[in-house]
């Protein structure tokens, strides 16, 4: 038997050579933000993200855009058309008759000044604010929404959540940490300050507050949209059914056949918003031709005068007249612009950017200046504009077909939020920002679309809970619009610090885009806030309710990371040989150099000639017993994941402690997800050794759209990547009779050790943390409350306790599925 250093000396030689990087290195991989103009970093950011394209993944990872075909982009121009559309394409069913007009019937100048101001909220806040900067510059990864914004500030100034990595963020590759035998160089920017401007941007306690700032609005943004997503299919699909009672004013089962539309809507999503959009995306492109013909008709029968409506005068005088509670019902013109943000992730920006400006926005452009023509001419149609200026009228042939055209469409107006929610919700759980539902990928080309069963079935249950509530459209709409203008500040806000930090424009055009755009939403904002008392306290509540819980699941994850880096078991602690012994160094003090300008050298850490591993446990420095066997460790720690070489689990180091006897092949195995669909099988397991003799380092890639389960197969390919297996397989047979010989690898006694700790609150009751302080009391027995009674079950819930594993029987997940935990005090 070889002795202990020849057994260390041949494994650090089957390792790779290190893979160094040097700060010099990393500085070239950062973004090089500080040498651009304004428009040179607009232009880059328009370059950035320009084509969904899905990401190779080698053993550099490089980040990679691939330019699509002008087929490709028309038709997800056209698909985009099902998903992203239908809420703000819907928006001229109830706009109109929610405007607070000055007298009633308005009179002539009071409709040009609502049809006024629904044409400059469009245009300055969807297409200059929108298409033309935050589709631009608010994309991280190609994701959109808050979240995005959040994730690509914090990746530049490296103040993202602890032990996540942020999407986007260059990775190391899965071979480096592997082969990595210690700790690379920190981070460092090589950005220097040229100015006080600079000085103040990045001093540590402005970078502080940005840091909470950025969060608290990502979080805050995220609850609007997910409360948002309760009021608009409960607002479109109540006020496209209800145009049956104009037609037929006896039929009274409106909310009935709301309810069964929706269930039906949240019933579809499993098949994907691929298949969804392109089987919905005909009936939104019909229902825009529509729009454009009754626009056309009206203006060119009743008035076609109404053009007038274009000056900025008439939007003035109506707000002289009637004030900015104007605003309250012009700006449910523009709902849905939020979702379709955070929708650019199934799509890509281009195509959404394509199909606005070119087809949505003229479109309902028209319609609005139709259906005030029809108002001009016809006053008393103020109350329901739309399903009155119809064509033919009430109960003719157009109408009856731009009633169903309104019903699909409604329908479709919630699919832009459904699949906004889907899309935040997933770049939450990427961030530790969320509980780790299952996500289900429905695209092979686009990462970005995904469906989450759980948000899916919880949403639905709370749509139809509100729709219920709600019962009319007109109730919903008194209550709708708080909610969405204040996402629009926050995106405003965070947008603002995109240009300051990442892309590091002029602070001056950061002012100028504070300057323009946030007075007018802040203006939104003051006259929505009349809607709290008519049901606008709903959205603020349930907004309320996910902000607290986001927070709280942050707040917790962020405790158990703290948790997980304190308890970390270095391998010193366990293995006394890997002990550094103090050494004494000259440092030549006397001014001798050293000859030929030799540098110091250190000597390497003493390793004694001894044939057993001496550990250190419970029971003093012990001889390390090993048996023929193999032992796999699932890791999921956010702090070891094979970025930190010199540590282990603290599982490990418990059984270390507790029996001082181990397999004598011992592998710390983590799954990973990349950004391509599938893996190839001989492309899916990685595996290295390490410092310590027969333990090895085990990567199981998967793409994205795999499910990640290990099964008999692949747990055998894990063992057959094993150098010593083949030994082992031999040593075992000596020691066995004929008939109980092996011959495959997944035969050997195997044992697959998970962690499973019970998270609890920090014990207080010991004398050191006595106190009188009523506030420190109150802080702890909430700590208490949240930990033990909300945050623990929810980690308990959401935890896969080995179920990605899958045994051949229900004795070998008995015997084989060892879990190994205790109580950790957060």
């Amino acid at each position: 038997m070889s002795t202990l250093k020849d057994e260390i000396r041949r494994t650090e030689e089957s390792t790779a050579s290190i893979i160094s990087i040097t700060n010099a290195e990393i500085s070239s991989i950062s973004l090089n933000a500080t040498s651009l103009t304004g428009s040179d970093a607009y232009r880059r950011a328009n370059e950035e993200d320009e084509e969904a394209s899905i990401k190779s993944d080698d053993e550099t990872e490089p980040t990679q855009t691939t330019k699509q075909p002008w087929r490709e982009i028309f038709m997800l121009s056209f698909t985009s058309l099902g998903a992203i559309y239908g809420d703000i394409g819907t928006s001229p069913l109830y706009v109109l008759n929610s405007i607070k007009y000055s007298e009633y019937p308005p009179n002539k100048d009071d409709v040009y000044g609502g049809i006024s101001i629904i044409f400059y909220l469009f245009t300055i806040i969807v297409i200059f604010k929108y298409i033309m900067i935050v589709l631009v510059l608010g994309p991280n990864n190609g994701e959109g929404g808050q979240v995005a914004i959040y994730a690509k500030i914090a990746r530049y100034l490296n103040i993202g959540p602890k032990g996540v990595h942020i999407p986007g963020a260059p990775e190391v590759s899965d071979m480096e940490l592997l082969q990595r035998q210690d700790t690379t160089s920190s981070f460092r920017s090589s950005r220097t300050t040229k100015s006080l401007v600079e000085d103040v941007k990045t001093h540590p306690l402005m970078i502080k507050c940005v840091q909470k700032f950025i969060l608290f609005a990502c979080f805050l943004g995220c609850s609007l949209v997910i409360s948002d997503g309760l009021l608009t299919p409960t607002t479109s699909v109540l006020s496209a059914v209800a145009g049956i009672q104009i037609a037929q004013p006896s039929f009274d089962n409106v909310l009935a056949v709301a309810e069964v539309i929706l269930i039906c809507l949240f019933l579809i999503q499993q098949f994907g918003s691929h298949k969804v959009s392109f089987l919905f995306a005909p009936v939104i492109f019909i229902w825009l031709v529509g729009l454009i013909i009754c626009g056309i008709y009206n203006i060119a029968k009743f008035h076609p005068g109404i053009f007038r409506a274009l000056s900025p005068y008439y939007a003035i005088k109506i707000l002289k007249n009637g004030g900015i509670d104007v605003f309250s019902g012009a700006m449910l013109s523009i709902t849905g612009t939020e979702a379709m943000f955070a929708d650019i992730g199934h799509f890509g920006r281009l195509p959404i950017q394509l199909t606005l400006t070119c087809l949505v926005y003229p479109a309902l452009i028209i319609c609005y200046l139709g259906q005030g023509a029809y108002i001009v001419t016809h006053p008393e149609a103020y109350t329901s504009p739309f399903f009155l200026s119809l064509p033919g009228g009430t109960g003719s042939g157009p109408y009856w077909v731009m009633f169903v055209l309104s019903t699909l469409a409604t329908i479709i107006a919630s699919q832009a939020l459904i699949l906004s929610v889907f899309s935040i919700v997933s770049q939450l759980i990427n961030l530790d920002c969320f509980p780790n539902v299952k996500i289900v990928h429905t695209s092979k080309d686009y990462a970005g679309k995904v469906y989450i069963p759980a948000v899916n079935w919880l949403l639905m249950i709370g749509v139809c809970c509100t729709t219920a509530g709600f019962k009319t459209s007109n109730n919903v709409t008194a209550a709708y619009g708080l909610g969405i203008t204040l996402d629009f500040l926050v995106t405003s806000c965070l947008i603002a610090l995109c240009m300051v930090y990442v892309y590091s424009w002029n602070i001056l055009w950061a002012v100028l885009f504070i300057t323009f755009f946030i007075p007018l939403e802040v203006i939104m904002v003051v006259s929505n806030l009349k809607k709290v008392v008519h049901g606008a306290w709903f959205p603020i509540m349930m907004a309320g309710l996910v902000f607290i819980f986001l927070s709280i699941w942050r707040w917790g994850q962020s405790r158990k990371v703290d948790y997980e880096f304190k308890q970390r078991v270095r391998i010193a602690d366990v293995y006394p040989l890997f002990r550094k012994e103090p050494q004494i160094v000259d440092l030549n003090l006397g001014g001798n150099r050293p000859e030929n300008n030799e540098s110091l050298e250190v000597e390497e850490t003493h390793i004694q000639e001894d044939k057993q591993i001496k550990v250190s446990s419970r029971f003093g420095i012990s001889n390390l017993s090993t048996h023929d066997g193999i032992a796999i460790l699932y890791n999921d720690s956010s702090i070891h994941n094979f970025n930190s070489p010199n540590t282990l689990p603290q599982v490990y180091a418990k059984i270390i402690d507790s029996f001082v006897s181990i397999p004598s092949i011992f592998i710390f195995c983590s799954t990973r997800t990349l950004s391509i669909p599938y893996v190839p099988n001989d492309e899916r397991v990685l595996i290295a050794s390490t410092r310590i003799p027969g333990h090895y380092k085990c990567i199981v890639r998967f793409g994205f759209m795999e499910e990640i389960i290990i099964n008999h197969e692949l747990s055998a390919t894990i063992l057959e990547s094993v150098p010593e297996i083949a030994e082992l397989m031999t040593r075992f047979n000596d020691n066995h009779q004929p008939q109980e010989r092996l011959e495959k690898p997944d035969s050997l006694p195997t044992v697959h050790i998970f962690e499973n700790n019970l998270l609890r609150c920090h014990d207080y009751t010991s004398e050191e943390y006595k106190t009188k302080n009523p506030l420190t009391i109150v802080g702890r027995i909430l700590r208490k409350i949240t930990i033990n009674h909300f945050y623990s079950p929810l980690v308990s819930i959401t935890r896969q306790h080995g179920q990605f594993l899958k045994l051949h029987t229900e004795e070998e997940e008995t015997n084989q599925k060892l879990f190994i935990g205790g109580i950790a005090r957060i």
